[in-house]
């Protein structure tokens, strides 16, 4: 197993780490996004240290003795499965803090029914332009939904690092407790991104 210490930066007003940020970091295993298979990550509740310890393992059984685990992912890269976990460490600061102007991205977005698509090249990695992109579809769709949508997981078939020609097309709402939307990127399936809604 091998264990890495990760630190992170909280962005716009957030009091938490951004799913996003953890899943580049979790994914981040020295190969391009394009060698990446099956990824499937997940979080498990909201991570507020800055401050966070990264196991990487090709034996899934390894992370079972880890306690504390805030998110996982496993994935295949050049071939060989992995199995990848989250623990928050103790952070000796209150940690750095950055901007995030989501709406300079929702400004590129288009509309259609229950589909929003990028008309220009997003700003941010594609992981960040999807999430911002669902929420934004989720807050129009459900305007009197009570609460924060929460990206809590993402099933890809192939690693992406587009930022032009996505597209998001709303599946399903399980009582807002998981919802689901399609990713396309160039007009193919690359996976489903899943929300929750947690109350204020």
């Amino acid at each position: 197993m091998q264990i890495r210490q990760v630190e992170f930066q909280f962005k716009g007003a957030r009091n938490y780490i951004q799913g996003p940020d953890l899943f580049n970091a979790m994914v981040d295993l020295g190969y391009p996004p394009e060698d990446l298979r099956n990824i499937r990550f997940l979080a498990h509740q909201f991570v507020s240290s800055p401050v966070c310890a990264l196991y990487s393992t090709n034996d899934k059984e390894e992370l079972s003795r880890i306690p504390d685990i805030h998110a996982r992912c496993q994935l295949e890269a050049g071939g060989v499965p992995y199995w990848i976990a989250l623990k928050p460490l103790t952070a000796e600061d209150s940690g750095k803090r950055g901007d995030y102007d989501e709406d300079s991205l929702i400004a590129l977005c288009r509309w259609q029914g229950e589909t929003i698509s990028l008309t220009r090249p997003s700003p941010f990695t594609f992981i960040e332009t999807v999430v911002s992109m669902n929420k934004h579809m989720h807050q129009r769709l459900f305007p009197d939904a009570a609460g924060k949508w929460i990206f809590t997981r993402i099933d890809l078939d192939v690693g992406c690092a587009e930022r032009q020609h996505l597209e998001l097309h709303f599946k399903h709402n399980m009582n807002y407790r998981l919802t689901k939307s399609e990713i396309l990127a160039n007009g193919q399936k690359l996976g489903n991104l899943y929300f929750s809604l947690v109350k204020s």
